[in-house]
């Protein structure tokens, strides 16, 4: 088969490599401008948000299905565009992703579902904002509306410290905000595929920043199965049903960021795509037909053909370091199942049947967090 991937990303990069590693006769394109892998993809000199030229690329290369990992090529309607044309393509439309895009439509959505999510306010004005301040306790979580470029949340212990980043938000060009409650709990994220009408869970991941490193550990121990499928039922399903009023169907990966505090589960944020280096903690453990996955959900076929998504029983361990770092000598790593990098970091996962022993792998023990 002949696959576009609509992305440069990381997720666009690891698809590829594991599409190809599970069957090497796919032909994959990727829309970015560095060097083709050889034996993995051809890169195309195509910019993520050049919807018009993309769809030539399809049409006149007689590409048969494309993946959607780009964001940019999200939120400028590339599922709306092939649509049109009638080409395949995995990726929601830009009305229907709208509630990953926006943090002030997934904060109403889910205050007009009743699901529960931090106490927040949402701010069009600076002025309006600061007094709000004056009002609540403090610590607080301050964030700007539109997430395309950073999902950043920034914690405020003091309202001088709140007011100033107000300030810093509205002077950059942002047009609203939105102030919620801290929680000290370390969030979760959580990843389903969808068609619109059935959804699967995917992974779940915890994530903790250490002494000079982080580190991802999946399956996450504080999800149970019963958790998945309160979510399933009283989170993701009504949502899905939701948008449907406004668009067409959500088709695509939808992550949630949650924080889970006793028996009681919060909604923090929705994604359209792996965060960060998540997508090493799924395909670690993935012992399914990917690309099969993806392109019956795209037609509609996700709860026909599939009723799970088949994960290994073990666990992944995700180690992400400063590319400088002389700390941690990666040779003497084992049994690396992803191993990747950007500008900024190198990134290593291993896999196996307790933590412990994915850590094991990367020479990675509790006793040594303060040494790295």
């Amino acid at each position: 088969m002949k696959i576009l991937i609509a992305g440069s990303d990381l997720n666009a990069k690891l698809f590829a490599q594991y599409i190809k590693q599970q069957n090497n006769e796919h032909d994959i394109y990727i829309t970015t401008d560095e060097i083709s892998v050889e034996n993995i993809y051809t890169a195309i000199n195509i910019k993520e948000n050049n919807i018009p030229e993309i769809c030539d690329f399809v049409k006149y290369n007689q590409i048969e299905f494309t993946i959607v990992t780009s964001e940019l090529s999200i939120i400028n309607g590339i599922a709306d565009e092939f649509k049109k044309e009638g080409f395949p393509i995995f990726a929601p439309t830009s009305d229907s992703a709208r509630i990953t895009f926006f943090n002030s439509i997934a904060k109403k959505i889910l205050y007009k579902l009743k699901i529960n999510t931090p106490r927040f306010g949402i701010f069009d004005r600076e002025n309006v904002a600061i007094e709000y301040l004056r009002k609540i306790k403090f610590p607080i979580i301050i964030t700007n509306d539109f997430t395309l470029f950073s999902h950043e949340s920034i914690i405020c212990k003091t309202f001088s410290k709140a007011k100033l980043e107000i300030q810093k938000i509205f002077e950059t060009g942002n047009n609203k905000i939105i102030i919620e409650n801290y929680s000290d709990e370390n969030p979760i994220y959580i990843y389903f595929i969808t068609d619109g009408y059935n959804a699967m869970p995917l992974i779940t991941i915890n994530k903790y920043n250490r002494n000079g490193y982080k580190e991802l550990i999946a399956p996450s121990e504080k999800i149970s199965e019963d958790i998945i499928m309160y979510l399933l039922k009283k989170v993701i399903y009504p949502i899905l049903d939701d948008i449907t009023k406004f668009s067409e169907p959500y088709c695509g990966i939808l992550g949630l960021k949650i924080i889970k505090k006793n028996n009681n589960i919060s909604i923090l944020e929705f994604y359209n795509e792996f965060q960060g280096y998540d997508i090493h903690s799924f395909l670690a453990l993935l012992n399914d037909d990917l690309l099969k996955i993806i392109t019956d959900t795209a037609n509609g076929k996700l709860g026909e053909n599939h009723s799970f998504i088949n994960l290994s029983e073990n666990y992944s361990y995700t180690l992400e370091i400063n590319k400088n770092s002389d700390k941690i000598n990666s040779d003497l790593f084992e049994n690396i199942c992803i191993e990747s990098e950007d500008n900024i970091n190198k990134v290593f996962t291993a896999s196996a049947a307790t933590i412990n022993g994915a850590k094991s792998m990367l020479n990675i023990e509790e006793s040594e967090y303060e040494r790295i």
